[in-house]
């Protein structure tokens, strides 16, 4: 941790801001390793372990239970065969889970205006891939997470961080009660992270995000799941019950009526990349693959063969949302 994120803080127990004092123990060239900060108006101390700084005061039972499944799941990762050298490849790994991340973090670094020097919160960070290349942009990214183990906590930004060419700050602490100051960010990241709210929190949670974002601010989802009348979902989250993960499912308009009364503006970035792909002159589009490759590539030469493409991808967008039920999708949220 170092000392300019404690004008950012807020304390978790009595919320006052920019409370903090640092006490430092131990310090490299890069942080503050470890040591302790203190509230001054309510007293609270709260350590820095390995330059995390822990401000999750008295979790919910559902957070702990969590935080302890996460820790589970990292040793069936590396039973698995996952190690350092894997995770520093986030995401472009060949699974399919990931190239959903992928494409994700495609579409938000060539559709977001980001620049250098401002401040994003990377929620639900986990692995720590997201907060590692939106670092790279330039921007002063914060990694909010309920654990720190390796793999599946906190500590694997020291995978990223270690090198000394990228640094992000790592915060313990719940996303539904961030222990953050009023307006302090420009941007809020998560990748399939708003799902682990039940249904009060994520209400909870979308008003905190509005909080914390200056005006202008956005609010970045990415892969959320969806429930869909034609499937329901309510076994979600069953391969992974044996690790508590809070998961939950909504549908569409339940995330939209959240944010909207949370105060964002909102837009669907999912339904314009089917559309078109990537926004004009946003970066290159993808080259066609597959069997069909040349006759899209040649489609894509004639105005009436982009109609068509565009038409294709509405439908199955809809197809995808509306029938068969089988689509995750994005949001993001601007506070105005």
């Amino acid at each position: 941790m170092r000392e300019s994120l404690l004008e950012i803080l807020r304390c978790p127990r009595c919320h006052a801001a920019a409370s903090f004092t640092v006490q430092s123990r131990v310090r490299d060239d890069r942080e503050i390793r470890a040591g302790s900060v203190r509230c001054r108006e309510c007293g609270l101390e709260r350590p820095i372990v390995d330059g995390i700084v822990d401000l999750l005061y008295e979790p919910p039972e559902f957070v702990v239970r969590e935080a302890a499944g996460l820790e589970r799941f990292a040793e069936v990762m590396r039973r698995d065969g996952w190690d350092r050298e894997r995770i520093l490849q986030l995401p472009n790994v060949p699974y399919g889970y990931w190239s959903a991340q992928q494409r994700g973090m495609h579409q938000v670094l060539s559709t977001v205006p980001f620049r250098p020097g401002e401040r994003l919160l990377d929620i639900g960070a986990n692995t720590c891939w997201a907060s590692n290349i939106l670092a790279r942009r330039g921007l002063e990214v914060v990694a909010l997470d309920i654990a720190t183990t390796e793999m599946q906590g906190l500590r694997t930004a020291e995978y990223f961080i270690d090198g000394g060419e990228v640094f992000f700050e790592r915060v313990l602490s719940v996303m539904f009660d961030p222990a953050f100051v009023d307006a302090s960010f420009d941007y809020v990241f998560c990748c399939e992270t708003m799902h682990h709210n039940h249904p009060a929190n994520l209400r909870r949670t979308m008003r905190e995000l509005h909080r914390i974002l200056r005006p202008g601010g956005r609010l970045l989802m990415i892969n959320e799941p969806l429930r869909f009348p034609l499937r329901l979902k309510r076994d979600n989250g069953k391969a992974v019950a044996a690790y508590e993960g809070h998961e939950h499912v909504y549908f569409l308009h339940e995330y939209l009526g959240a944010a909207r009364r949370a105060g964002f503006h909102v837009s669907l970035p999912g339904l314009r990349a089917a559309a078109y792909g990537l926004r004009r002159g946003d970066g290159p589009v993808p080259p066609p693959t597959g069997r069909l490759a040349p006759f899209k590539a040649a489609l894509r030469r004639h105005a009436a063969g982009r109609r068509v493409i565009h038409a294709y991808r509405i439908a199955y967008y809809w197809w995808k949302h509306a029938v068969i039920g089988d689509a995750s999708f994005s949001l993001f949220g601007e506070k105005r």
